[in-house]
């Protein structure tokens, strides 16, 4: 049955499409998730790892996920380490679930942010794109995570364009209104998938 990627650009509404496709019976991967997961598993390589090169993301024993990203969203060096700890961890237990899951009954969906950026998209069926214009965007992203416009523009500019991104998706789901519209948008691609 179809593997499915869900990507989109940081608050676009990946999750919530996901959330929407699960209750529709999808078996789904959280790739986030799966991070976060390590990051607070302290015996995980991640965790370990993290602590013996961002040490200064620390607080109290634990990562703490704001402190990690303005290190590493302020050098694109130590980004490039961080990604070098966590992303083949999690792209290696991605490609398991996808091998694991593609020849049994059900649809699949897997909210993948970095699917782009990291040629991901081959490994999937079909792709479907979360899009939201960049004002949209930006005054999400400020109200989420508190961050400045500047922070806001920086983070995303480590993205894929979103042209670039439209090109390459297979379905695309506009989330610039509100969730009723984003459900119908999802219901349109429900009848689609199935």
């Amino acid at each position: 049955m179809p593997v499915l990627g869900l990507t989109g650009s940081l608050a676009s509404g990946k999750s919530t499409v996901l959330k929407l496709l699960k209750a529709k019976g999808v078996h789904c991967f959280d790739v986030d998730r799966k991070i976060h997961q390590y990051y607070r598993n302290k015996q995980s390589l991640v965790y370990k790892e993290i602590k013996s090169v961002f040490a200064q993301s620390f607080r109290r024993g634990v990562i703490s996920r704001k402190m990690l990203a303005e290190v590493v969203f302020s050098d694109k060096n130590k980004l490039k380490k961080l990604e070098k700890i966590v992303h083949p961890l999690i792209i290696e237990e991605l490609l398991n679930w996808i091998k694991k899951v593609k020849n049994k009954k059900g649809i699949y969906a897997a909210e993948v942010p970095l699917l782009f950026e990291k040629n991901l998209g081959k490994y999937f069926d079909k792709v479907i794109l979360v899009t939201a214009n960049k004002e949209v965007l930006l005054k999400r992203i400020i109200k989420k995570y508190n961050f400045s416009r500047k922070e806001t523009l920086n983070r995303l500019s480590f993205q894929v364009p979103i042209r670039e991104k439209i090109k390459r998706a297979d379905f695309i789901i506009d989330n610039n209104l509100d969730f009723k519209k984003l459900k119908k948008g999802v219901g349109s691609l429900w009848k689609k998938i199935k």
